[in-house]
């Protein structure tokens, strides 16, 4: 077999370049005995992960789910392929004595560990099957072994991840007795000491631990360490580490210095002589949990044509000396490995959207009849790419939308039917909203509720334009700047009594209902769907148990909170019952007694009582005097359109209207996910918005303008800054006159006002455009806060063919709030004390009764004075994401509303640099569903694509989405969470 080998000077023993020259090198590959028959190609197979050298230098890596490993003699570049088959393979490591590979695979059914006998004969792929080692139904990663026979391994994911120890006899047991989250174990080459990484709500800690002894201690705290190998001597240790120091670094065992090895970030392995390390070159990034159910168990990188390359550099060196490149590439059987890619993206969306119905699956059924022989039949991986990505874009709706007179559309079956309750019995859609309201708060506790907030953009017919009810959540009186209690050490606490603020939701759903209710139903029939589904049961939905998984540690925490979501120690799972007598009383008091029913009498009392003995400074008279405001909803126009959105103190609408007035001089948008220039177009408008830093907070405490940010006129001189051929640049967008290219101009090194003044106009600008979480982001607050954790919010519509709509997003702040249920009351609170500014004279500062900013957008876009398309949506800054996209999808490209909530979504998620440079360009996070040609164009244009979900699947940036004419309305269900959409005939 011929192989292709570049020039390559000065190899040292292992075959390896030093100097820094970056050199690719094509590698034969063979065939892995008893693969599927199939004509051989040569291609280059990049995306190499988990490197690991054995001590007589041969190289293992996993590629797209299998195990290549180096064969022939050390300068020999001959690759096998080890492993093959629609399970993926991931995580090798090898045994001390080089007999064996040990990884992880879910090839049994679920993730477990593996072990390999690979030949010593290292010209020939294994003669036997891999043998399976762990089996307890556990999900099991990331093996290391020792030279005695033990395995060190991860067992369960995210907040449940721990280290296990397996004897060679195959007794196991844990590593440490810990309750923080575990990753990354590595014996050193005596198998006396064990490292590996521990999250904690600060940060990720490098840890090593002697095993004779039981010693334990942090040697790196300061990066966020994630994959570890050690020196073949046993005195150092490279780790890749991500976020704002990225790249790979070397450490002593005992951590009193850290050296820069590569600032590419990357999997490390460190060669058997101790002169190299290599590094397989990660660029994706997950974006943590935001509500996303947890439906595929560990999510594992899955790209084809991938760029990530696989580097060399001289260890312990200075940065990147000695860095070269070594592509693997050969001779592979093409048609099974094209086979393998299509079933699994086939079979994935099969079993995530089209298990539960006959219909949509004889559909998907058919594509993968019709796709299926092309993908087989294409020629390289960019080729099989286009062809899945074809399948996808012609499958059928992932969930069924519903069409009628009237409609609803929510994150839970359970409250749109409530909606569409109300709805037979003779309510409006103000009604109906109001019951879908209590009712999600039942439902998905852990995303809203009456502990929360939010506002509601209202459109009855005969109205001139739509109204708005702002019921966001209020500083009690004694919680302002000047009460230090509420700190702990100078920072707020993670979570807890203390960060519950006044909430708003039961004022601001009962206004609505005095004002605008249909009179035909009664307050205490609309909160009737609510009271069964606490007091009967419902449901637990993957997306309640996963919050309970991933946020594990914080609810366990509190009493009342395990009492409601634990059963024999454990958090609910999907599919269990839970019941909720307390939350039914606390509704049926409500029932009674209108908003009075929570904000005075019994459920005021109990709440103020149990809170401020936990050290909450709110009193009763905190809730007595809370009210919901109507207030001028955010409005502008795109196209002929007029649209209506969230009004300050919350910052959504305005960024809406921005996005749209400068995406609206881009003249003829076609489909982004399959026109470059489209979205491209799409993403500049989003960063060339400007700056909202001093303009939006609470209208009754700070003078607010918009009109900045939705002038025309600032979208077209802005707009004048697109240059079609090249993504915006971070240097560009400094303070609100933009470079326009000039990358010399420089802003003040501070600004007033504001809570992004401690920052400095260099950096706040630039980090004002993107997104930020409702209390999470670049403001100065965020920095006196010991964790920041993603939104929890949900969204939820309804409207009729008569001309009425309304559009709500309500909220907790973050998933599952501040963890903390009051005996009794049945409810999660927010944890908005932590939303606002400390710097007392800048906008959002905590002042008595200030009421806090947040980015939800419930919208309702108007035509001819009627209304067209409601949507709002979920997700902390995926909610701007997709209520951008979808009102795009649907007055642009004529969607749907089923297919614009399907449109993927990205997200301007930082600016990219590594560490001590400048940053260049800004990290986009996409989900799949863009064509392969059109991330290849955007990568030219100045981009830096991040993935965040598996080929087929939808993740981030859950919505509800109703399009209205004059006959009918049709409600799309989103398929990211439970959604659910319904109809009165």
């Amino acid at each position: 077999m011929p192989t292709l080998l570049l020039p390559c000077a000065g190899l040292n023993p292992l075959g390896i370049a030093s100097g820094a020259m970056l050199v690719s090198l094509a590698l034969p590959f063979a065939s892995t005995a008893g693969a599927q028959a199939g004509p051989d190609s040569t291609a280059t197979l990049r995306g190499a992960r988990s490197p690991a050298w054995s001590a007589d230098g041969r190289l293992v890596v996993a590629i797209d789910g299998d195990l290549w490993a180096q064969a022939g003699e050390a300068t020999d570049r001959g690759w096998v392929r080890l492993t093959s088959g629609g399970g993926w393979d991931r995580d090798p490591a090898w045994t001390p004595d080089g007999s064996a590979i040990v990884f992880s695979s879910n090839r049994g059914g679920h993730w477990s560990i593996w072990r390999l006998t690979v030949p010593r004969s290292r010209s020939a792929a294994p003669a036997v099957a891999p043998e399976r080692v762990t089996s307890t139904g556990d999900d099991d990663f990331a093996p290391t072994a020792a030279g005695d026979g033990r395995l060190a391994f991860v067992r369960g994911r995210g907040a449940m991840a721990r280290i296990w120890v397996r004897a060679a006899d195959g007794a196991e047991k844990r590593l440490t007795t810990a309750t923080l989250p575990e990753n990354a174990p590595a014996f050193s080459p005596n198998g006396a000491q064990l490292a590996y990484t521990q999250a904690t709500e600060f940060g990720v800690t490098l840890r090593v631990r002697t095993l004779a002894t039981g010693a334990d201690h942090a040697i790196v705290t300061d990066r966020v360490a994630e994959r570890l190998a050690w020196s073949p001597d046993g005195t150092r240790l490279a780790f890749s580490s991500a976020g704002g120091r990225s790249g790979v670094f070397v450490t002593p065992a005992d951590g009193r210095w850290v050296n820069v090895a590569s600032l590419v970030r990357g999997d490390p392995a460190w060669s058997p002589d101790g002169r190299t390390i290599a590094i397989a070159e990660r660029t994706d990034n997950d974006p943590g949990y935001n509500g996303d159910p947890d439906r595929l168990g560990e999510r594992v990188s899955e790209r084809l044509a991938a760029r990530e390359r696989l580097l060399f550099v001289d260890a312990p060196a200075g940065p990147d000396a000695g860095r070269v490149e070594r592509g693997v590439a050969g001779a592979i059987d093409r048609t099974a490995r094209n086979a393998e890619a299509f079933d699994r993206a086939w079979e994935r969306t099969a079993t995530l959207y089209y298990s539960g119905d006959a219909a949509r699956r004889a559909q998907w059924e058919s594509l993968k009849s019709s796709w299926r022989p092309r993908a087989l039949a294409a020629a390289s991986d960019s080729a099989l790419d286009a062809a899945i990505h074809g399948m996808l874009q012609q499958r059928p709706p992932l969930r069924p939308s519903a069409t009628g007179r009237a409609a609803v559309t929510s994150a839970h079956p359970v409250a749109t039917d409530a909606g569409l309750e109300i709805l037979r019995a003779g309510g409006n859609v103000v009604d109906a909203a109001v019951a879908v309201s209590f009712a999600i708060g039942v439902v998905e506790p852990d995303a809203s509720g009456v502990g929360g907030y939010g506002q509601m953009v209202v459109q009855l017919a005969g109205w001139d334009k739509p109204r708005l009810i702002e019921f966001m959540a209020r500083v009690p009186e004694e919680a302002g700047l000047g009460n230090a209690s509420l700190l702990e050490n100078g920072r707020y606490p993670s979570d807890g009594p203390v960060l519950a603020i006044v909430p708003g939701t039961v004022a601001g759903m009962h206004k609505a209902f005095t004002q605008w209710g249909s009179g035909k139903v009664t307050w205490k029939a609309i909160l009737a769907p609510a009271i069964r589904a606490a007091r009967d049961g419902y449901v637990v939905s993957d997306g309640l148990a996963t919050t309970l998984a991933t946020e594990r540690a914080g609810f366990a925490k509190y009493a009342g909170s395990r009492a409601l979501f634990w059963r024999n120690g454990e958090p609910l799972h999907a599919g269990d019952t839970l019941r909720n007598p307390d939350l039914a009383a606390t509704l049926e008091k409500v029932a009674d007694g209108g908003a009075d029913g929570f904000y005075r009498g019994d459920v005021a009392r109990r709440l103020v009582n149990d809170l401020r003995a936990q050290g909450n400074p709110i009193r009763l008279t905190d809730l007595a005097r809370y009210f919901a405001a109507e207030r001028e909803p955010v409005s502008g126009t795109y196209r002929g359109y007029m649209l209506y959105s969230s009004a300050p103190p919350v910052s959504g609408g305005a960024t809406l209207v921005s996005q749209l007035n400068l995406l609206e001089q881009f003249p003829a948008p076609k489909p982004f996910t399959d026109d470059a220039a489209t979205m491209h177009a799409f993403l500049s408008a989003w960063l060339l918005g400007p700056s909202q830093r001093g303009r939006i907070a609470d209208p009754s405490l700070w003078p607010v303008n918009t009109d900045p940010i939705t002038s025309k006129d600032t979208a077209r001189a802005r707009w004048k800054c697109f240059d079609a051929g090249r993504a915006p640049s971070p240097r560009q967008l400094r303070g609100d006159a933009i470079a326009c290219g000039d990358t010399t101009r420089r802003a003040p090194a501070s600004a007033p006002g504001g809570g992004l003044s401690a920052l400095g106009a260099r950096e706040g600008d630039a980090l004002a455009r993107l997104p930020v979480r409702d209390g999470c982001g670049p403001d100065d607050h965020a920095t006196d806060a010991s964790a920041c954790r993603a939104q929890g919010t949900t969204s939820f519509a309804v409207a009729d063919a008569d001309g009425n709509a309304v559009a709500v997003t309500q909220t907790l702040g973050t998933w599952g709030g501040n963890f903390y249920v009051s005996p009794g009351l049945g409810f999660l609170y927010n944890d908005k004390l932590t939303s606002y500014s400390t710097d007392p004279n800048g906008y959002g500062a905590r002042l008595p009764f200030a009421r806090h900013g947040s980015i939800i957008t419930p919208t309702i876009v108007m035509k001819d004075r009627r209304p067209v398309f409601v949507v709002g949506a979920a997700g902390n800054a995926w909610i701007s994401s997709a209520v951008y996209a979808a009102v795009v999808g649907a007055l642009d490209f004529k969607l749907d509303p089923q297919r614009a909530l399907e449109l993927p979504r990205v997200l301007p998620a930082g600016r990219f640099a590594p560490p001590g440079a400048e940053a260049t360009s800004f990290s986009i996070d996409y989900e799949d569903g863009f064509a392969p040609g059109v991330i290849r164009q955007l990568e030219t244009r100045g981009w830096t694509l991040r993935p965040i979900s598996l080929r087929g699947e939808l993740r981030m940036g859950y919505g509800a989405a109703i399009a209205v004419d004059a006959k009918k309305v049709t409600a799309g269900a989103d398929p990211r969470r439970a959604g659910a959409a319904g109809a009165v005939p």
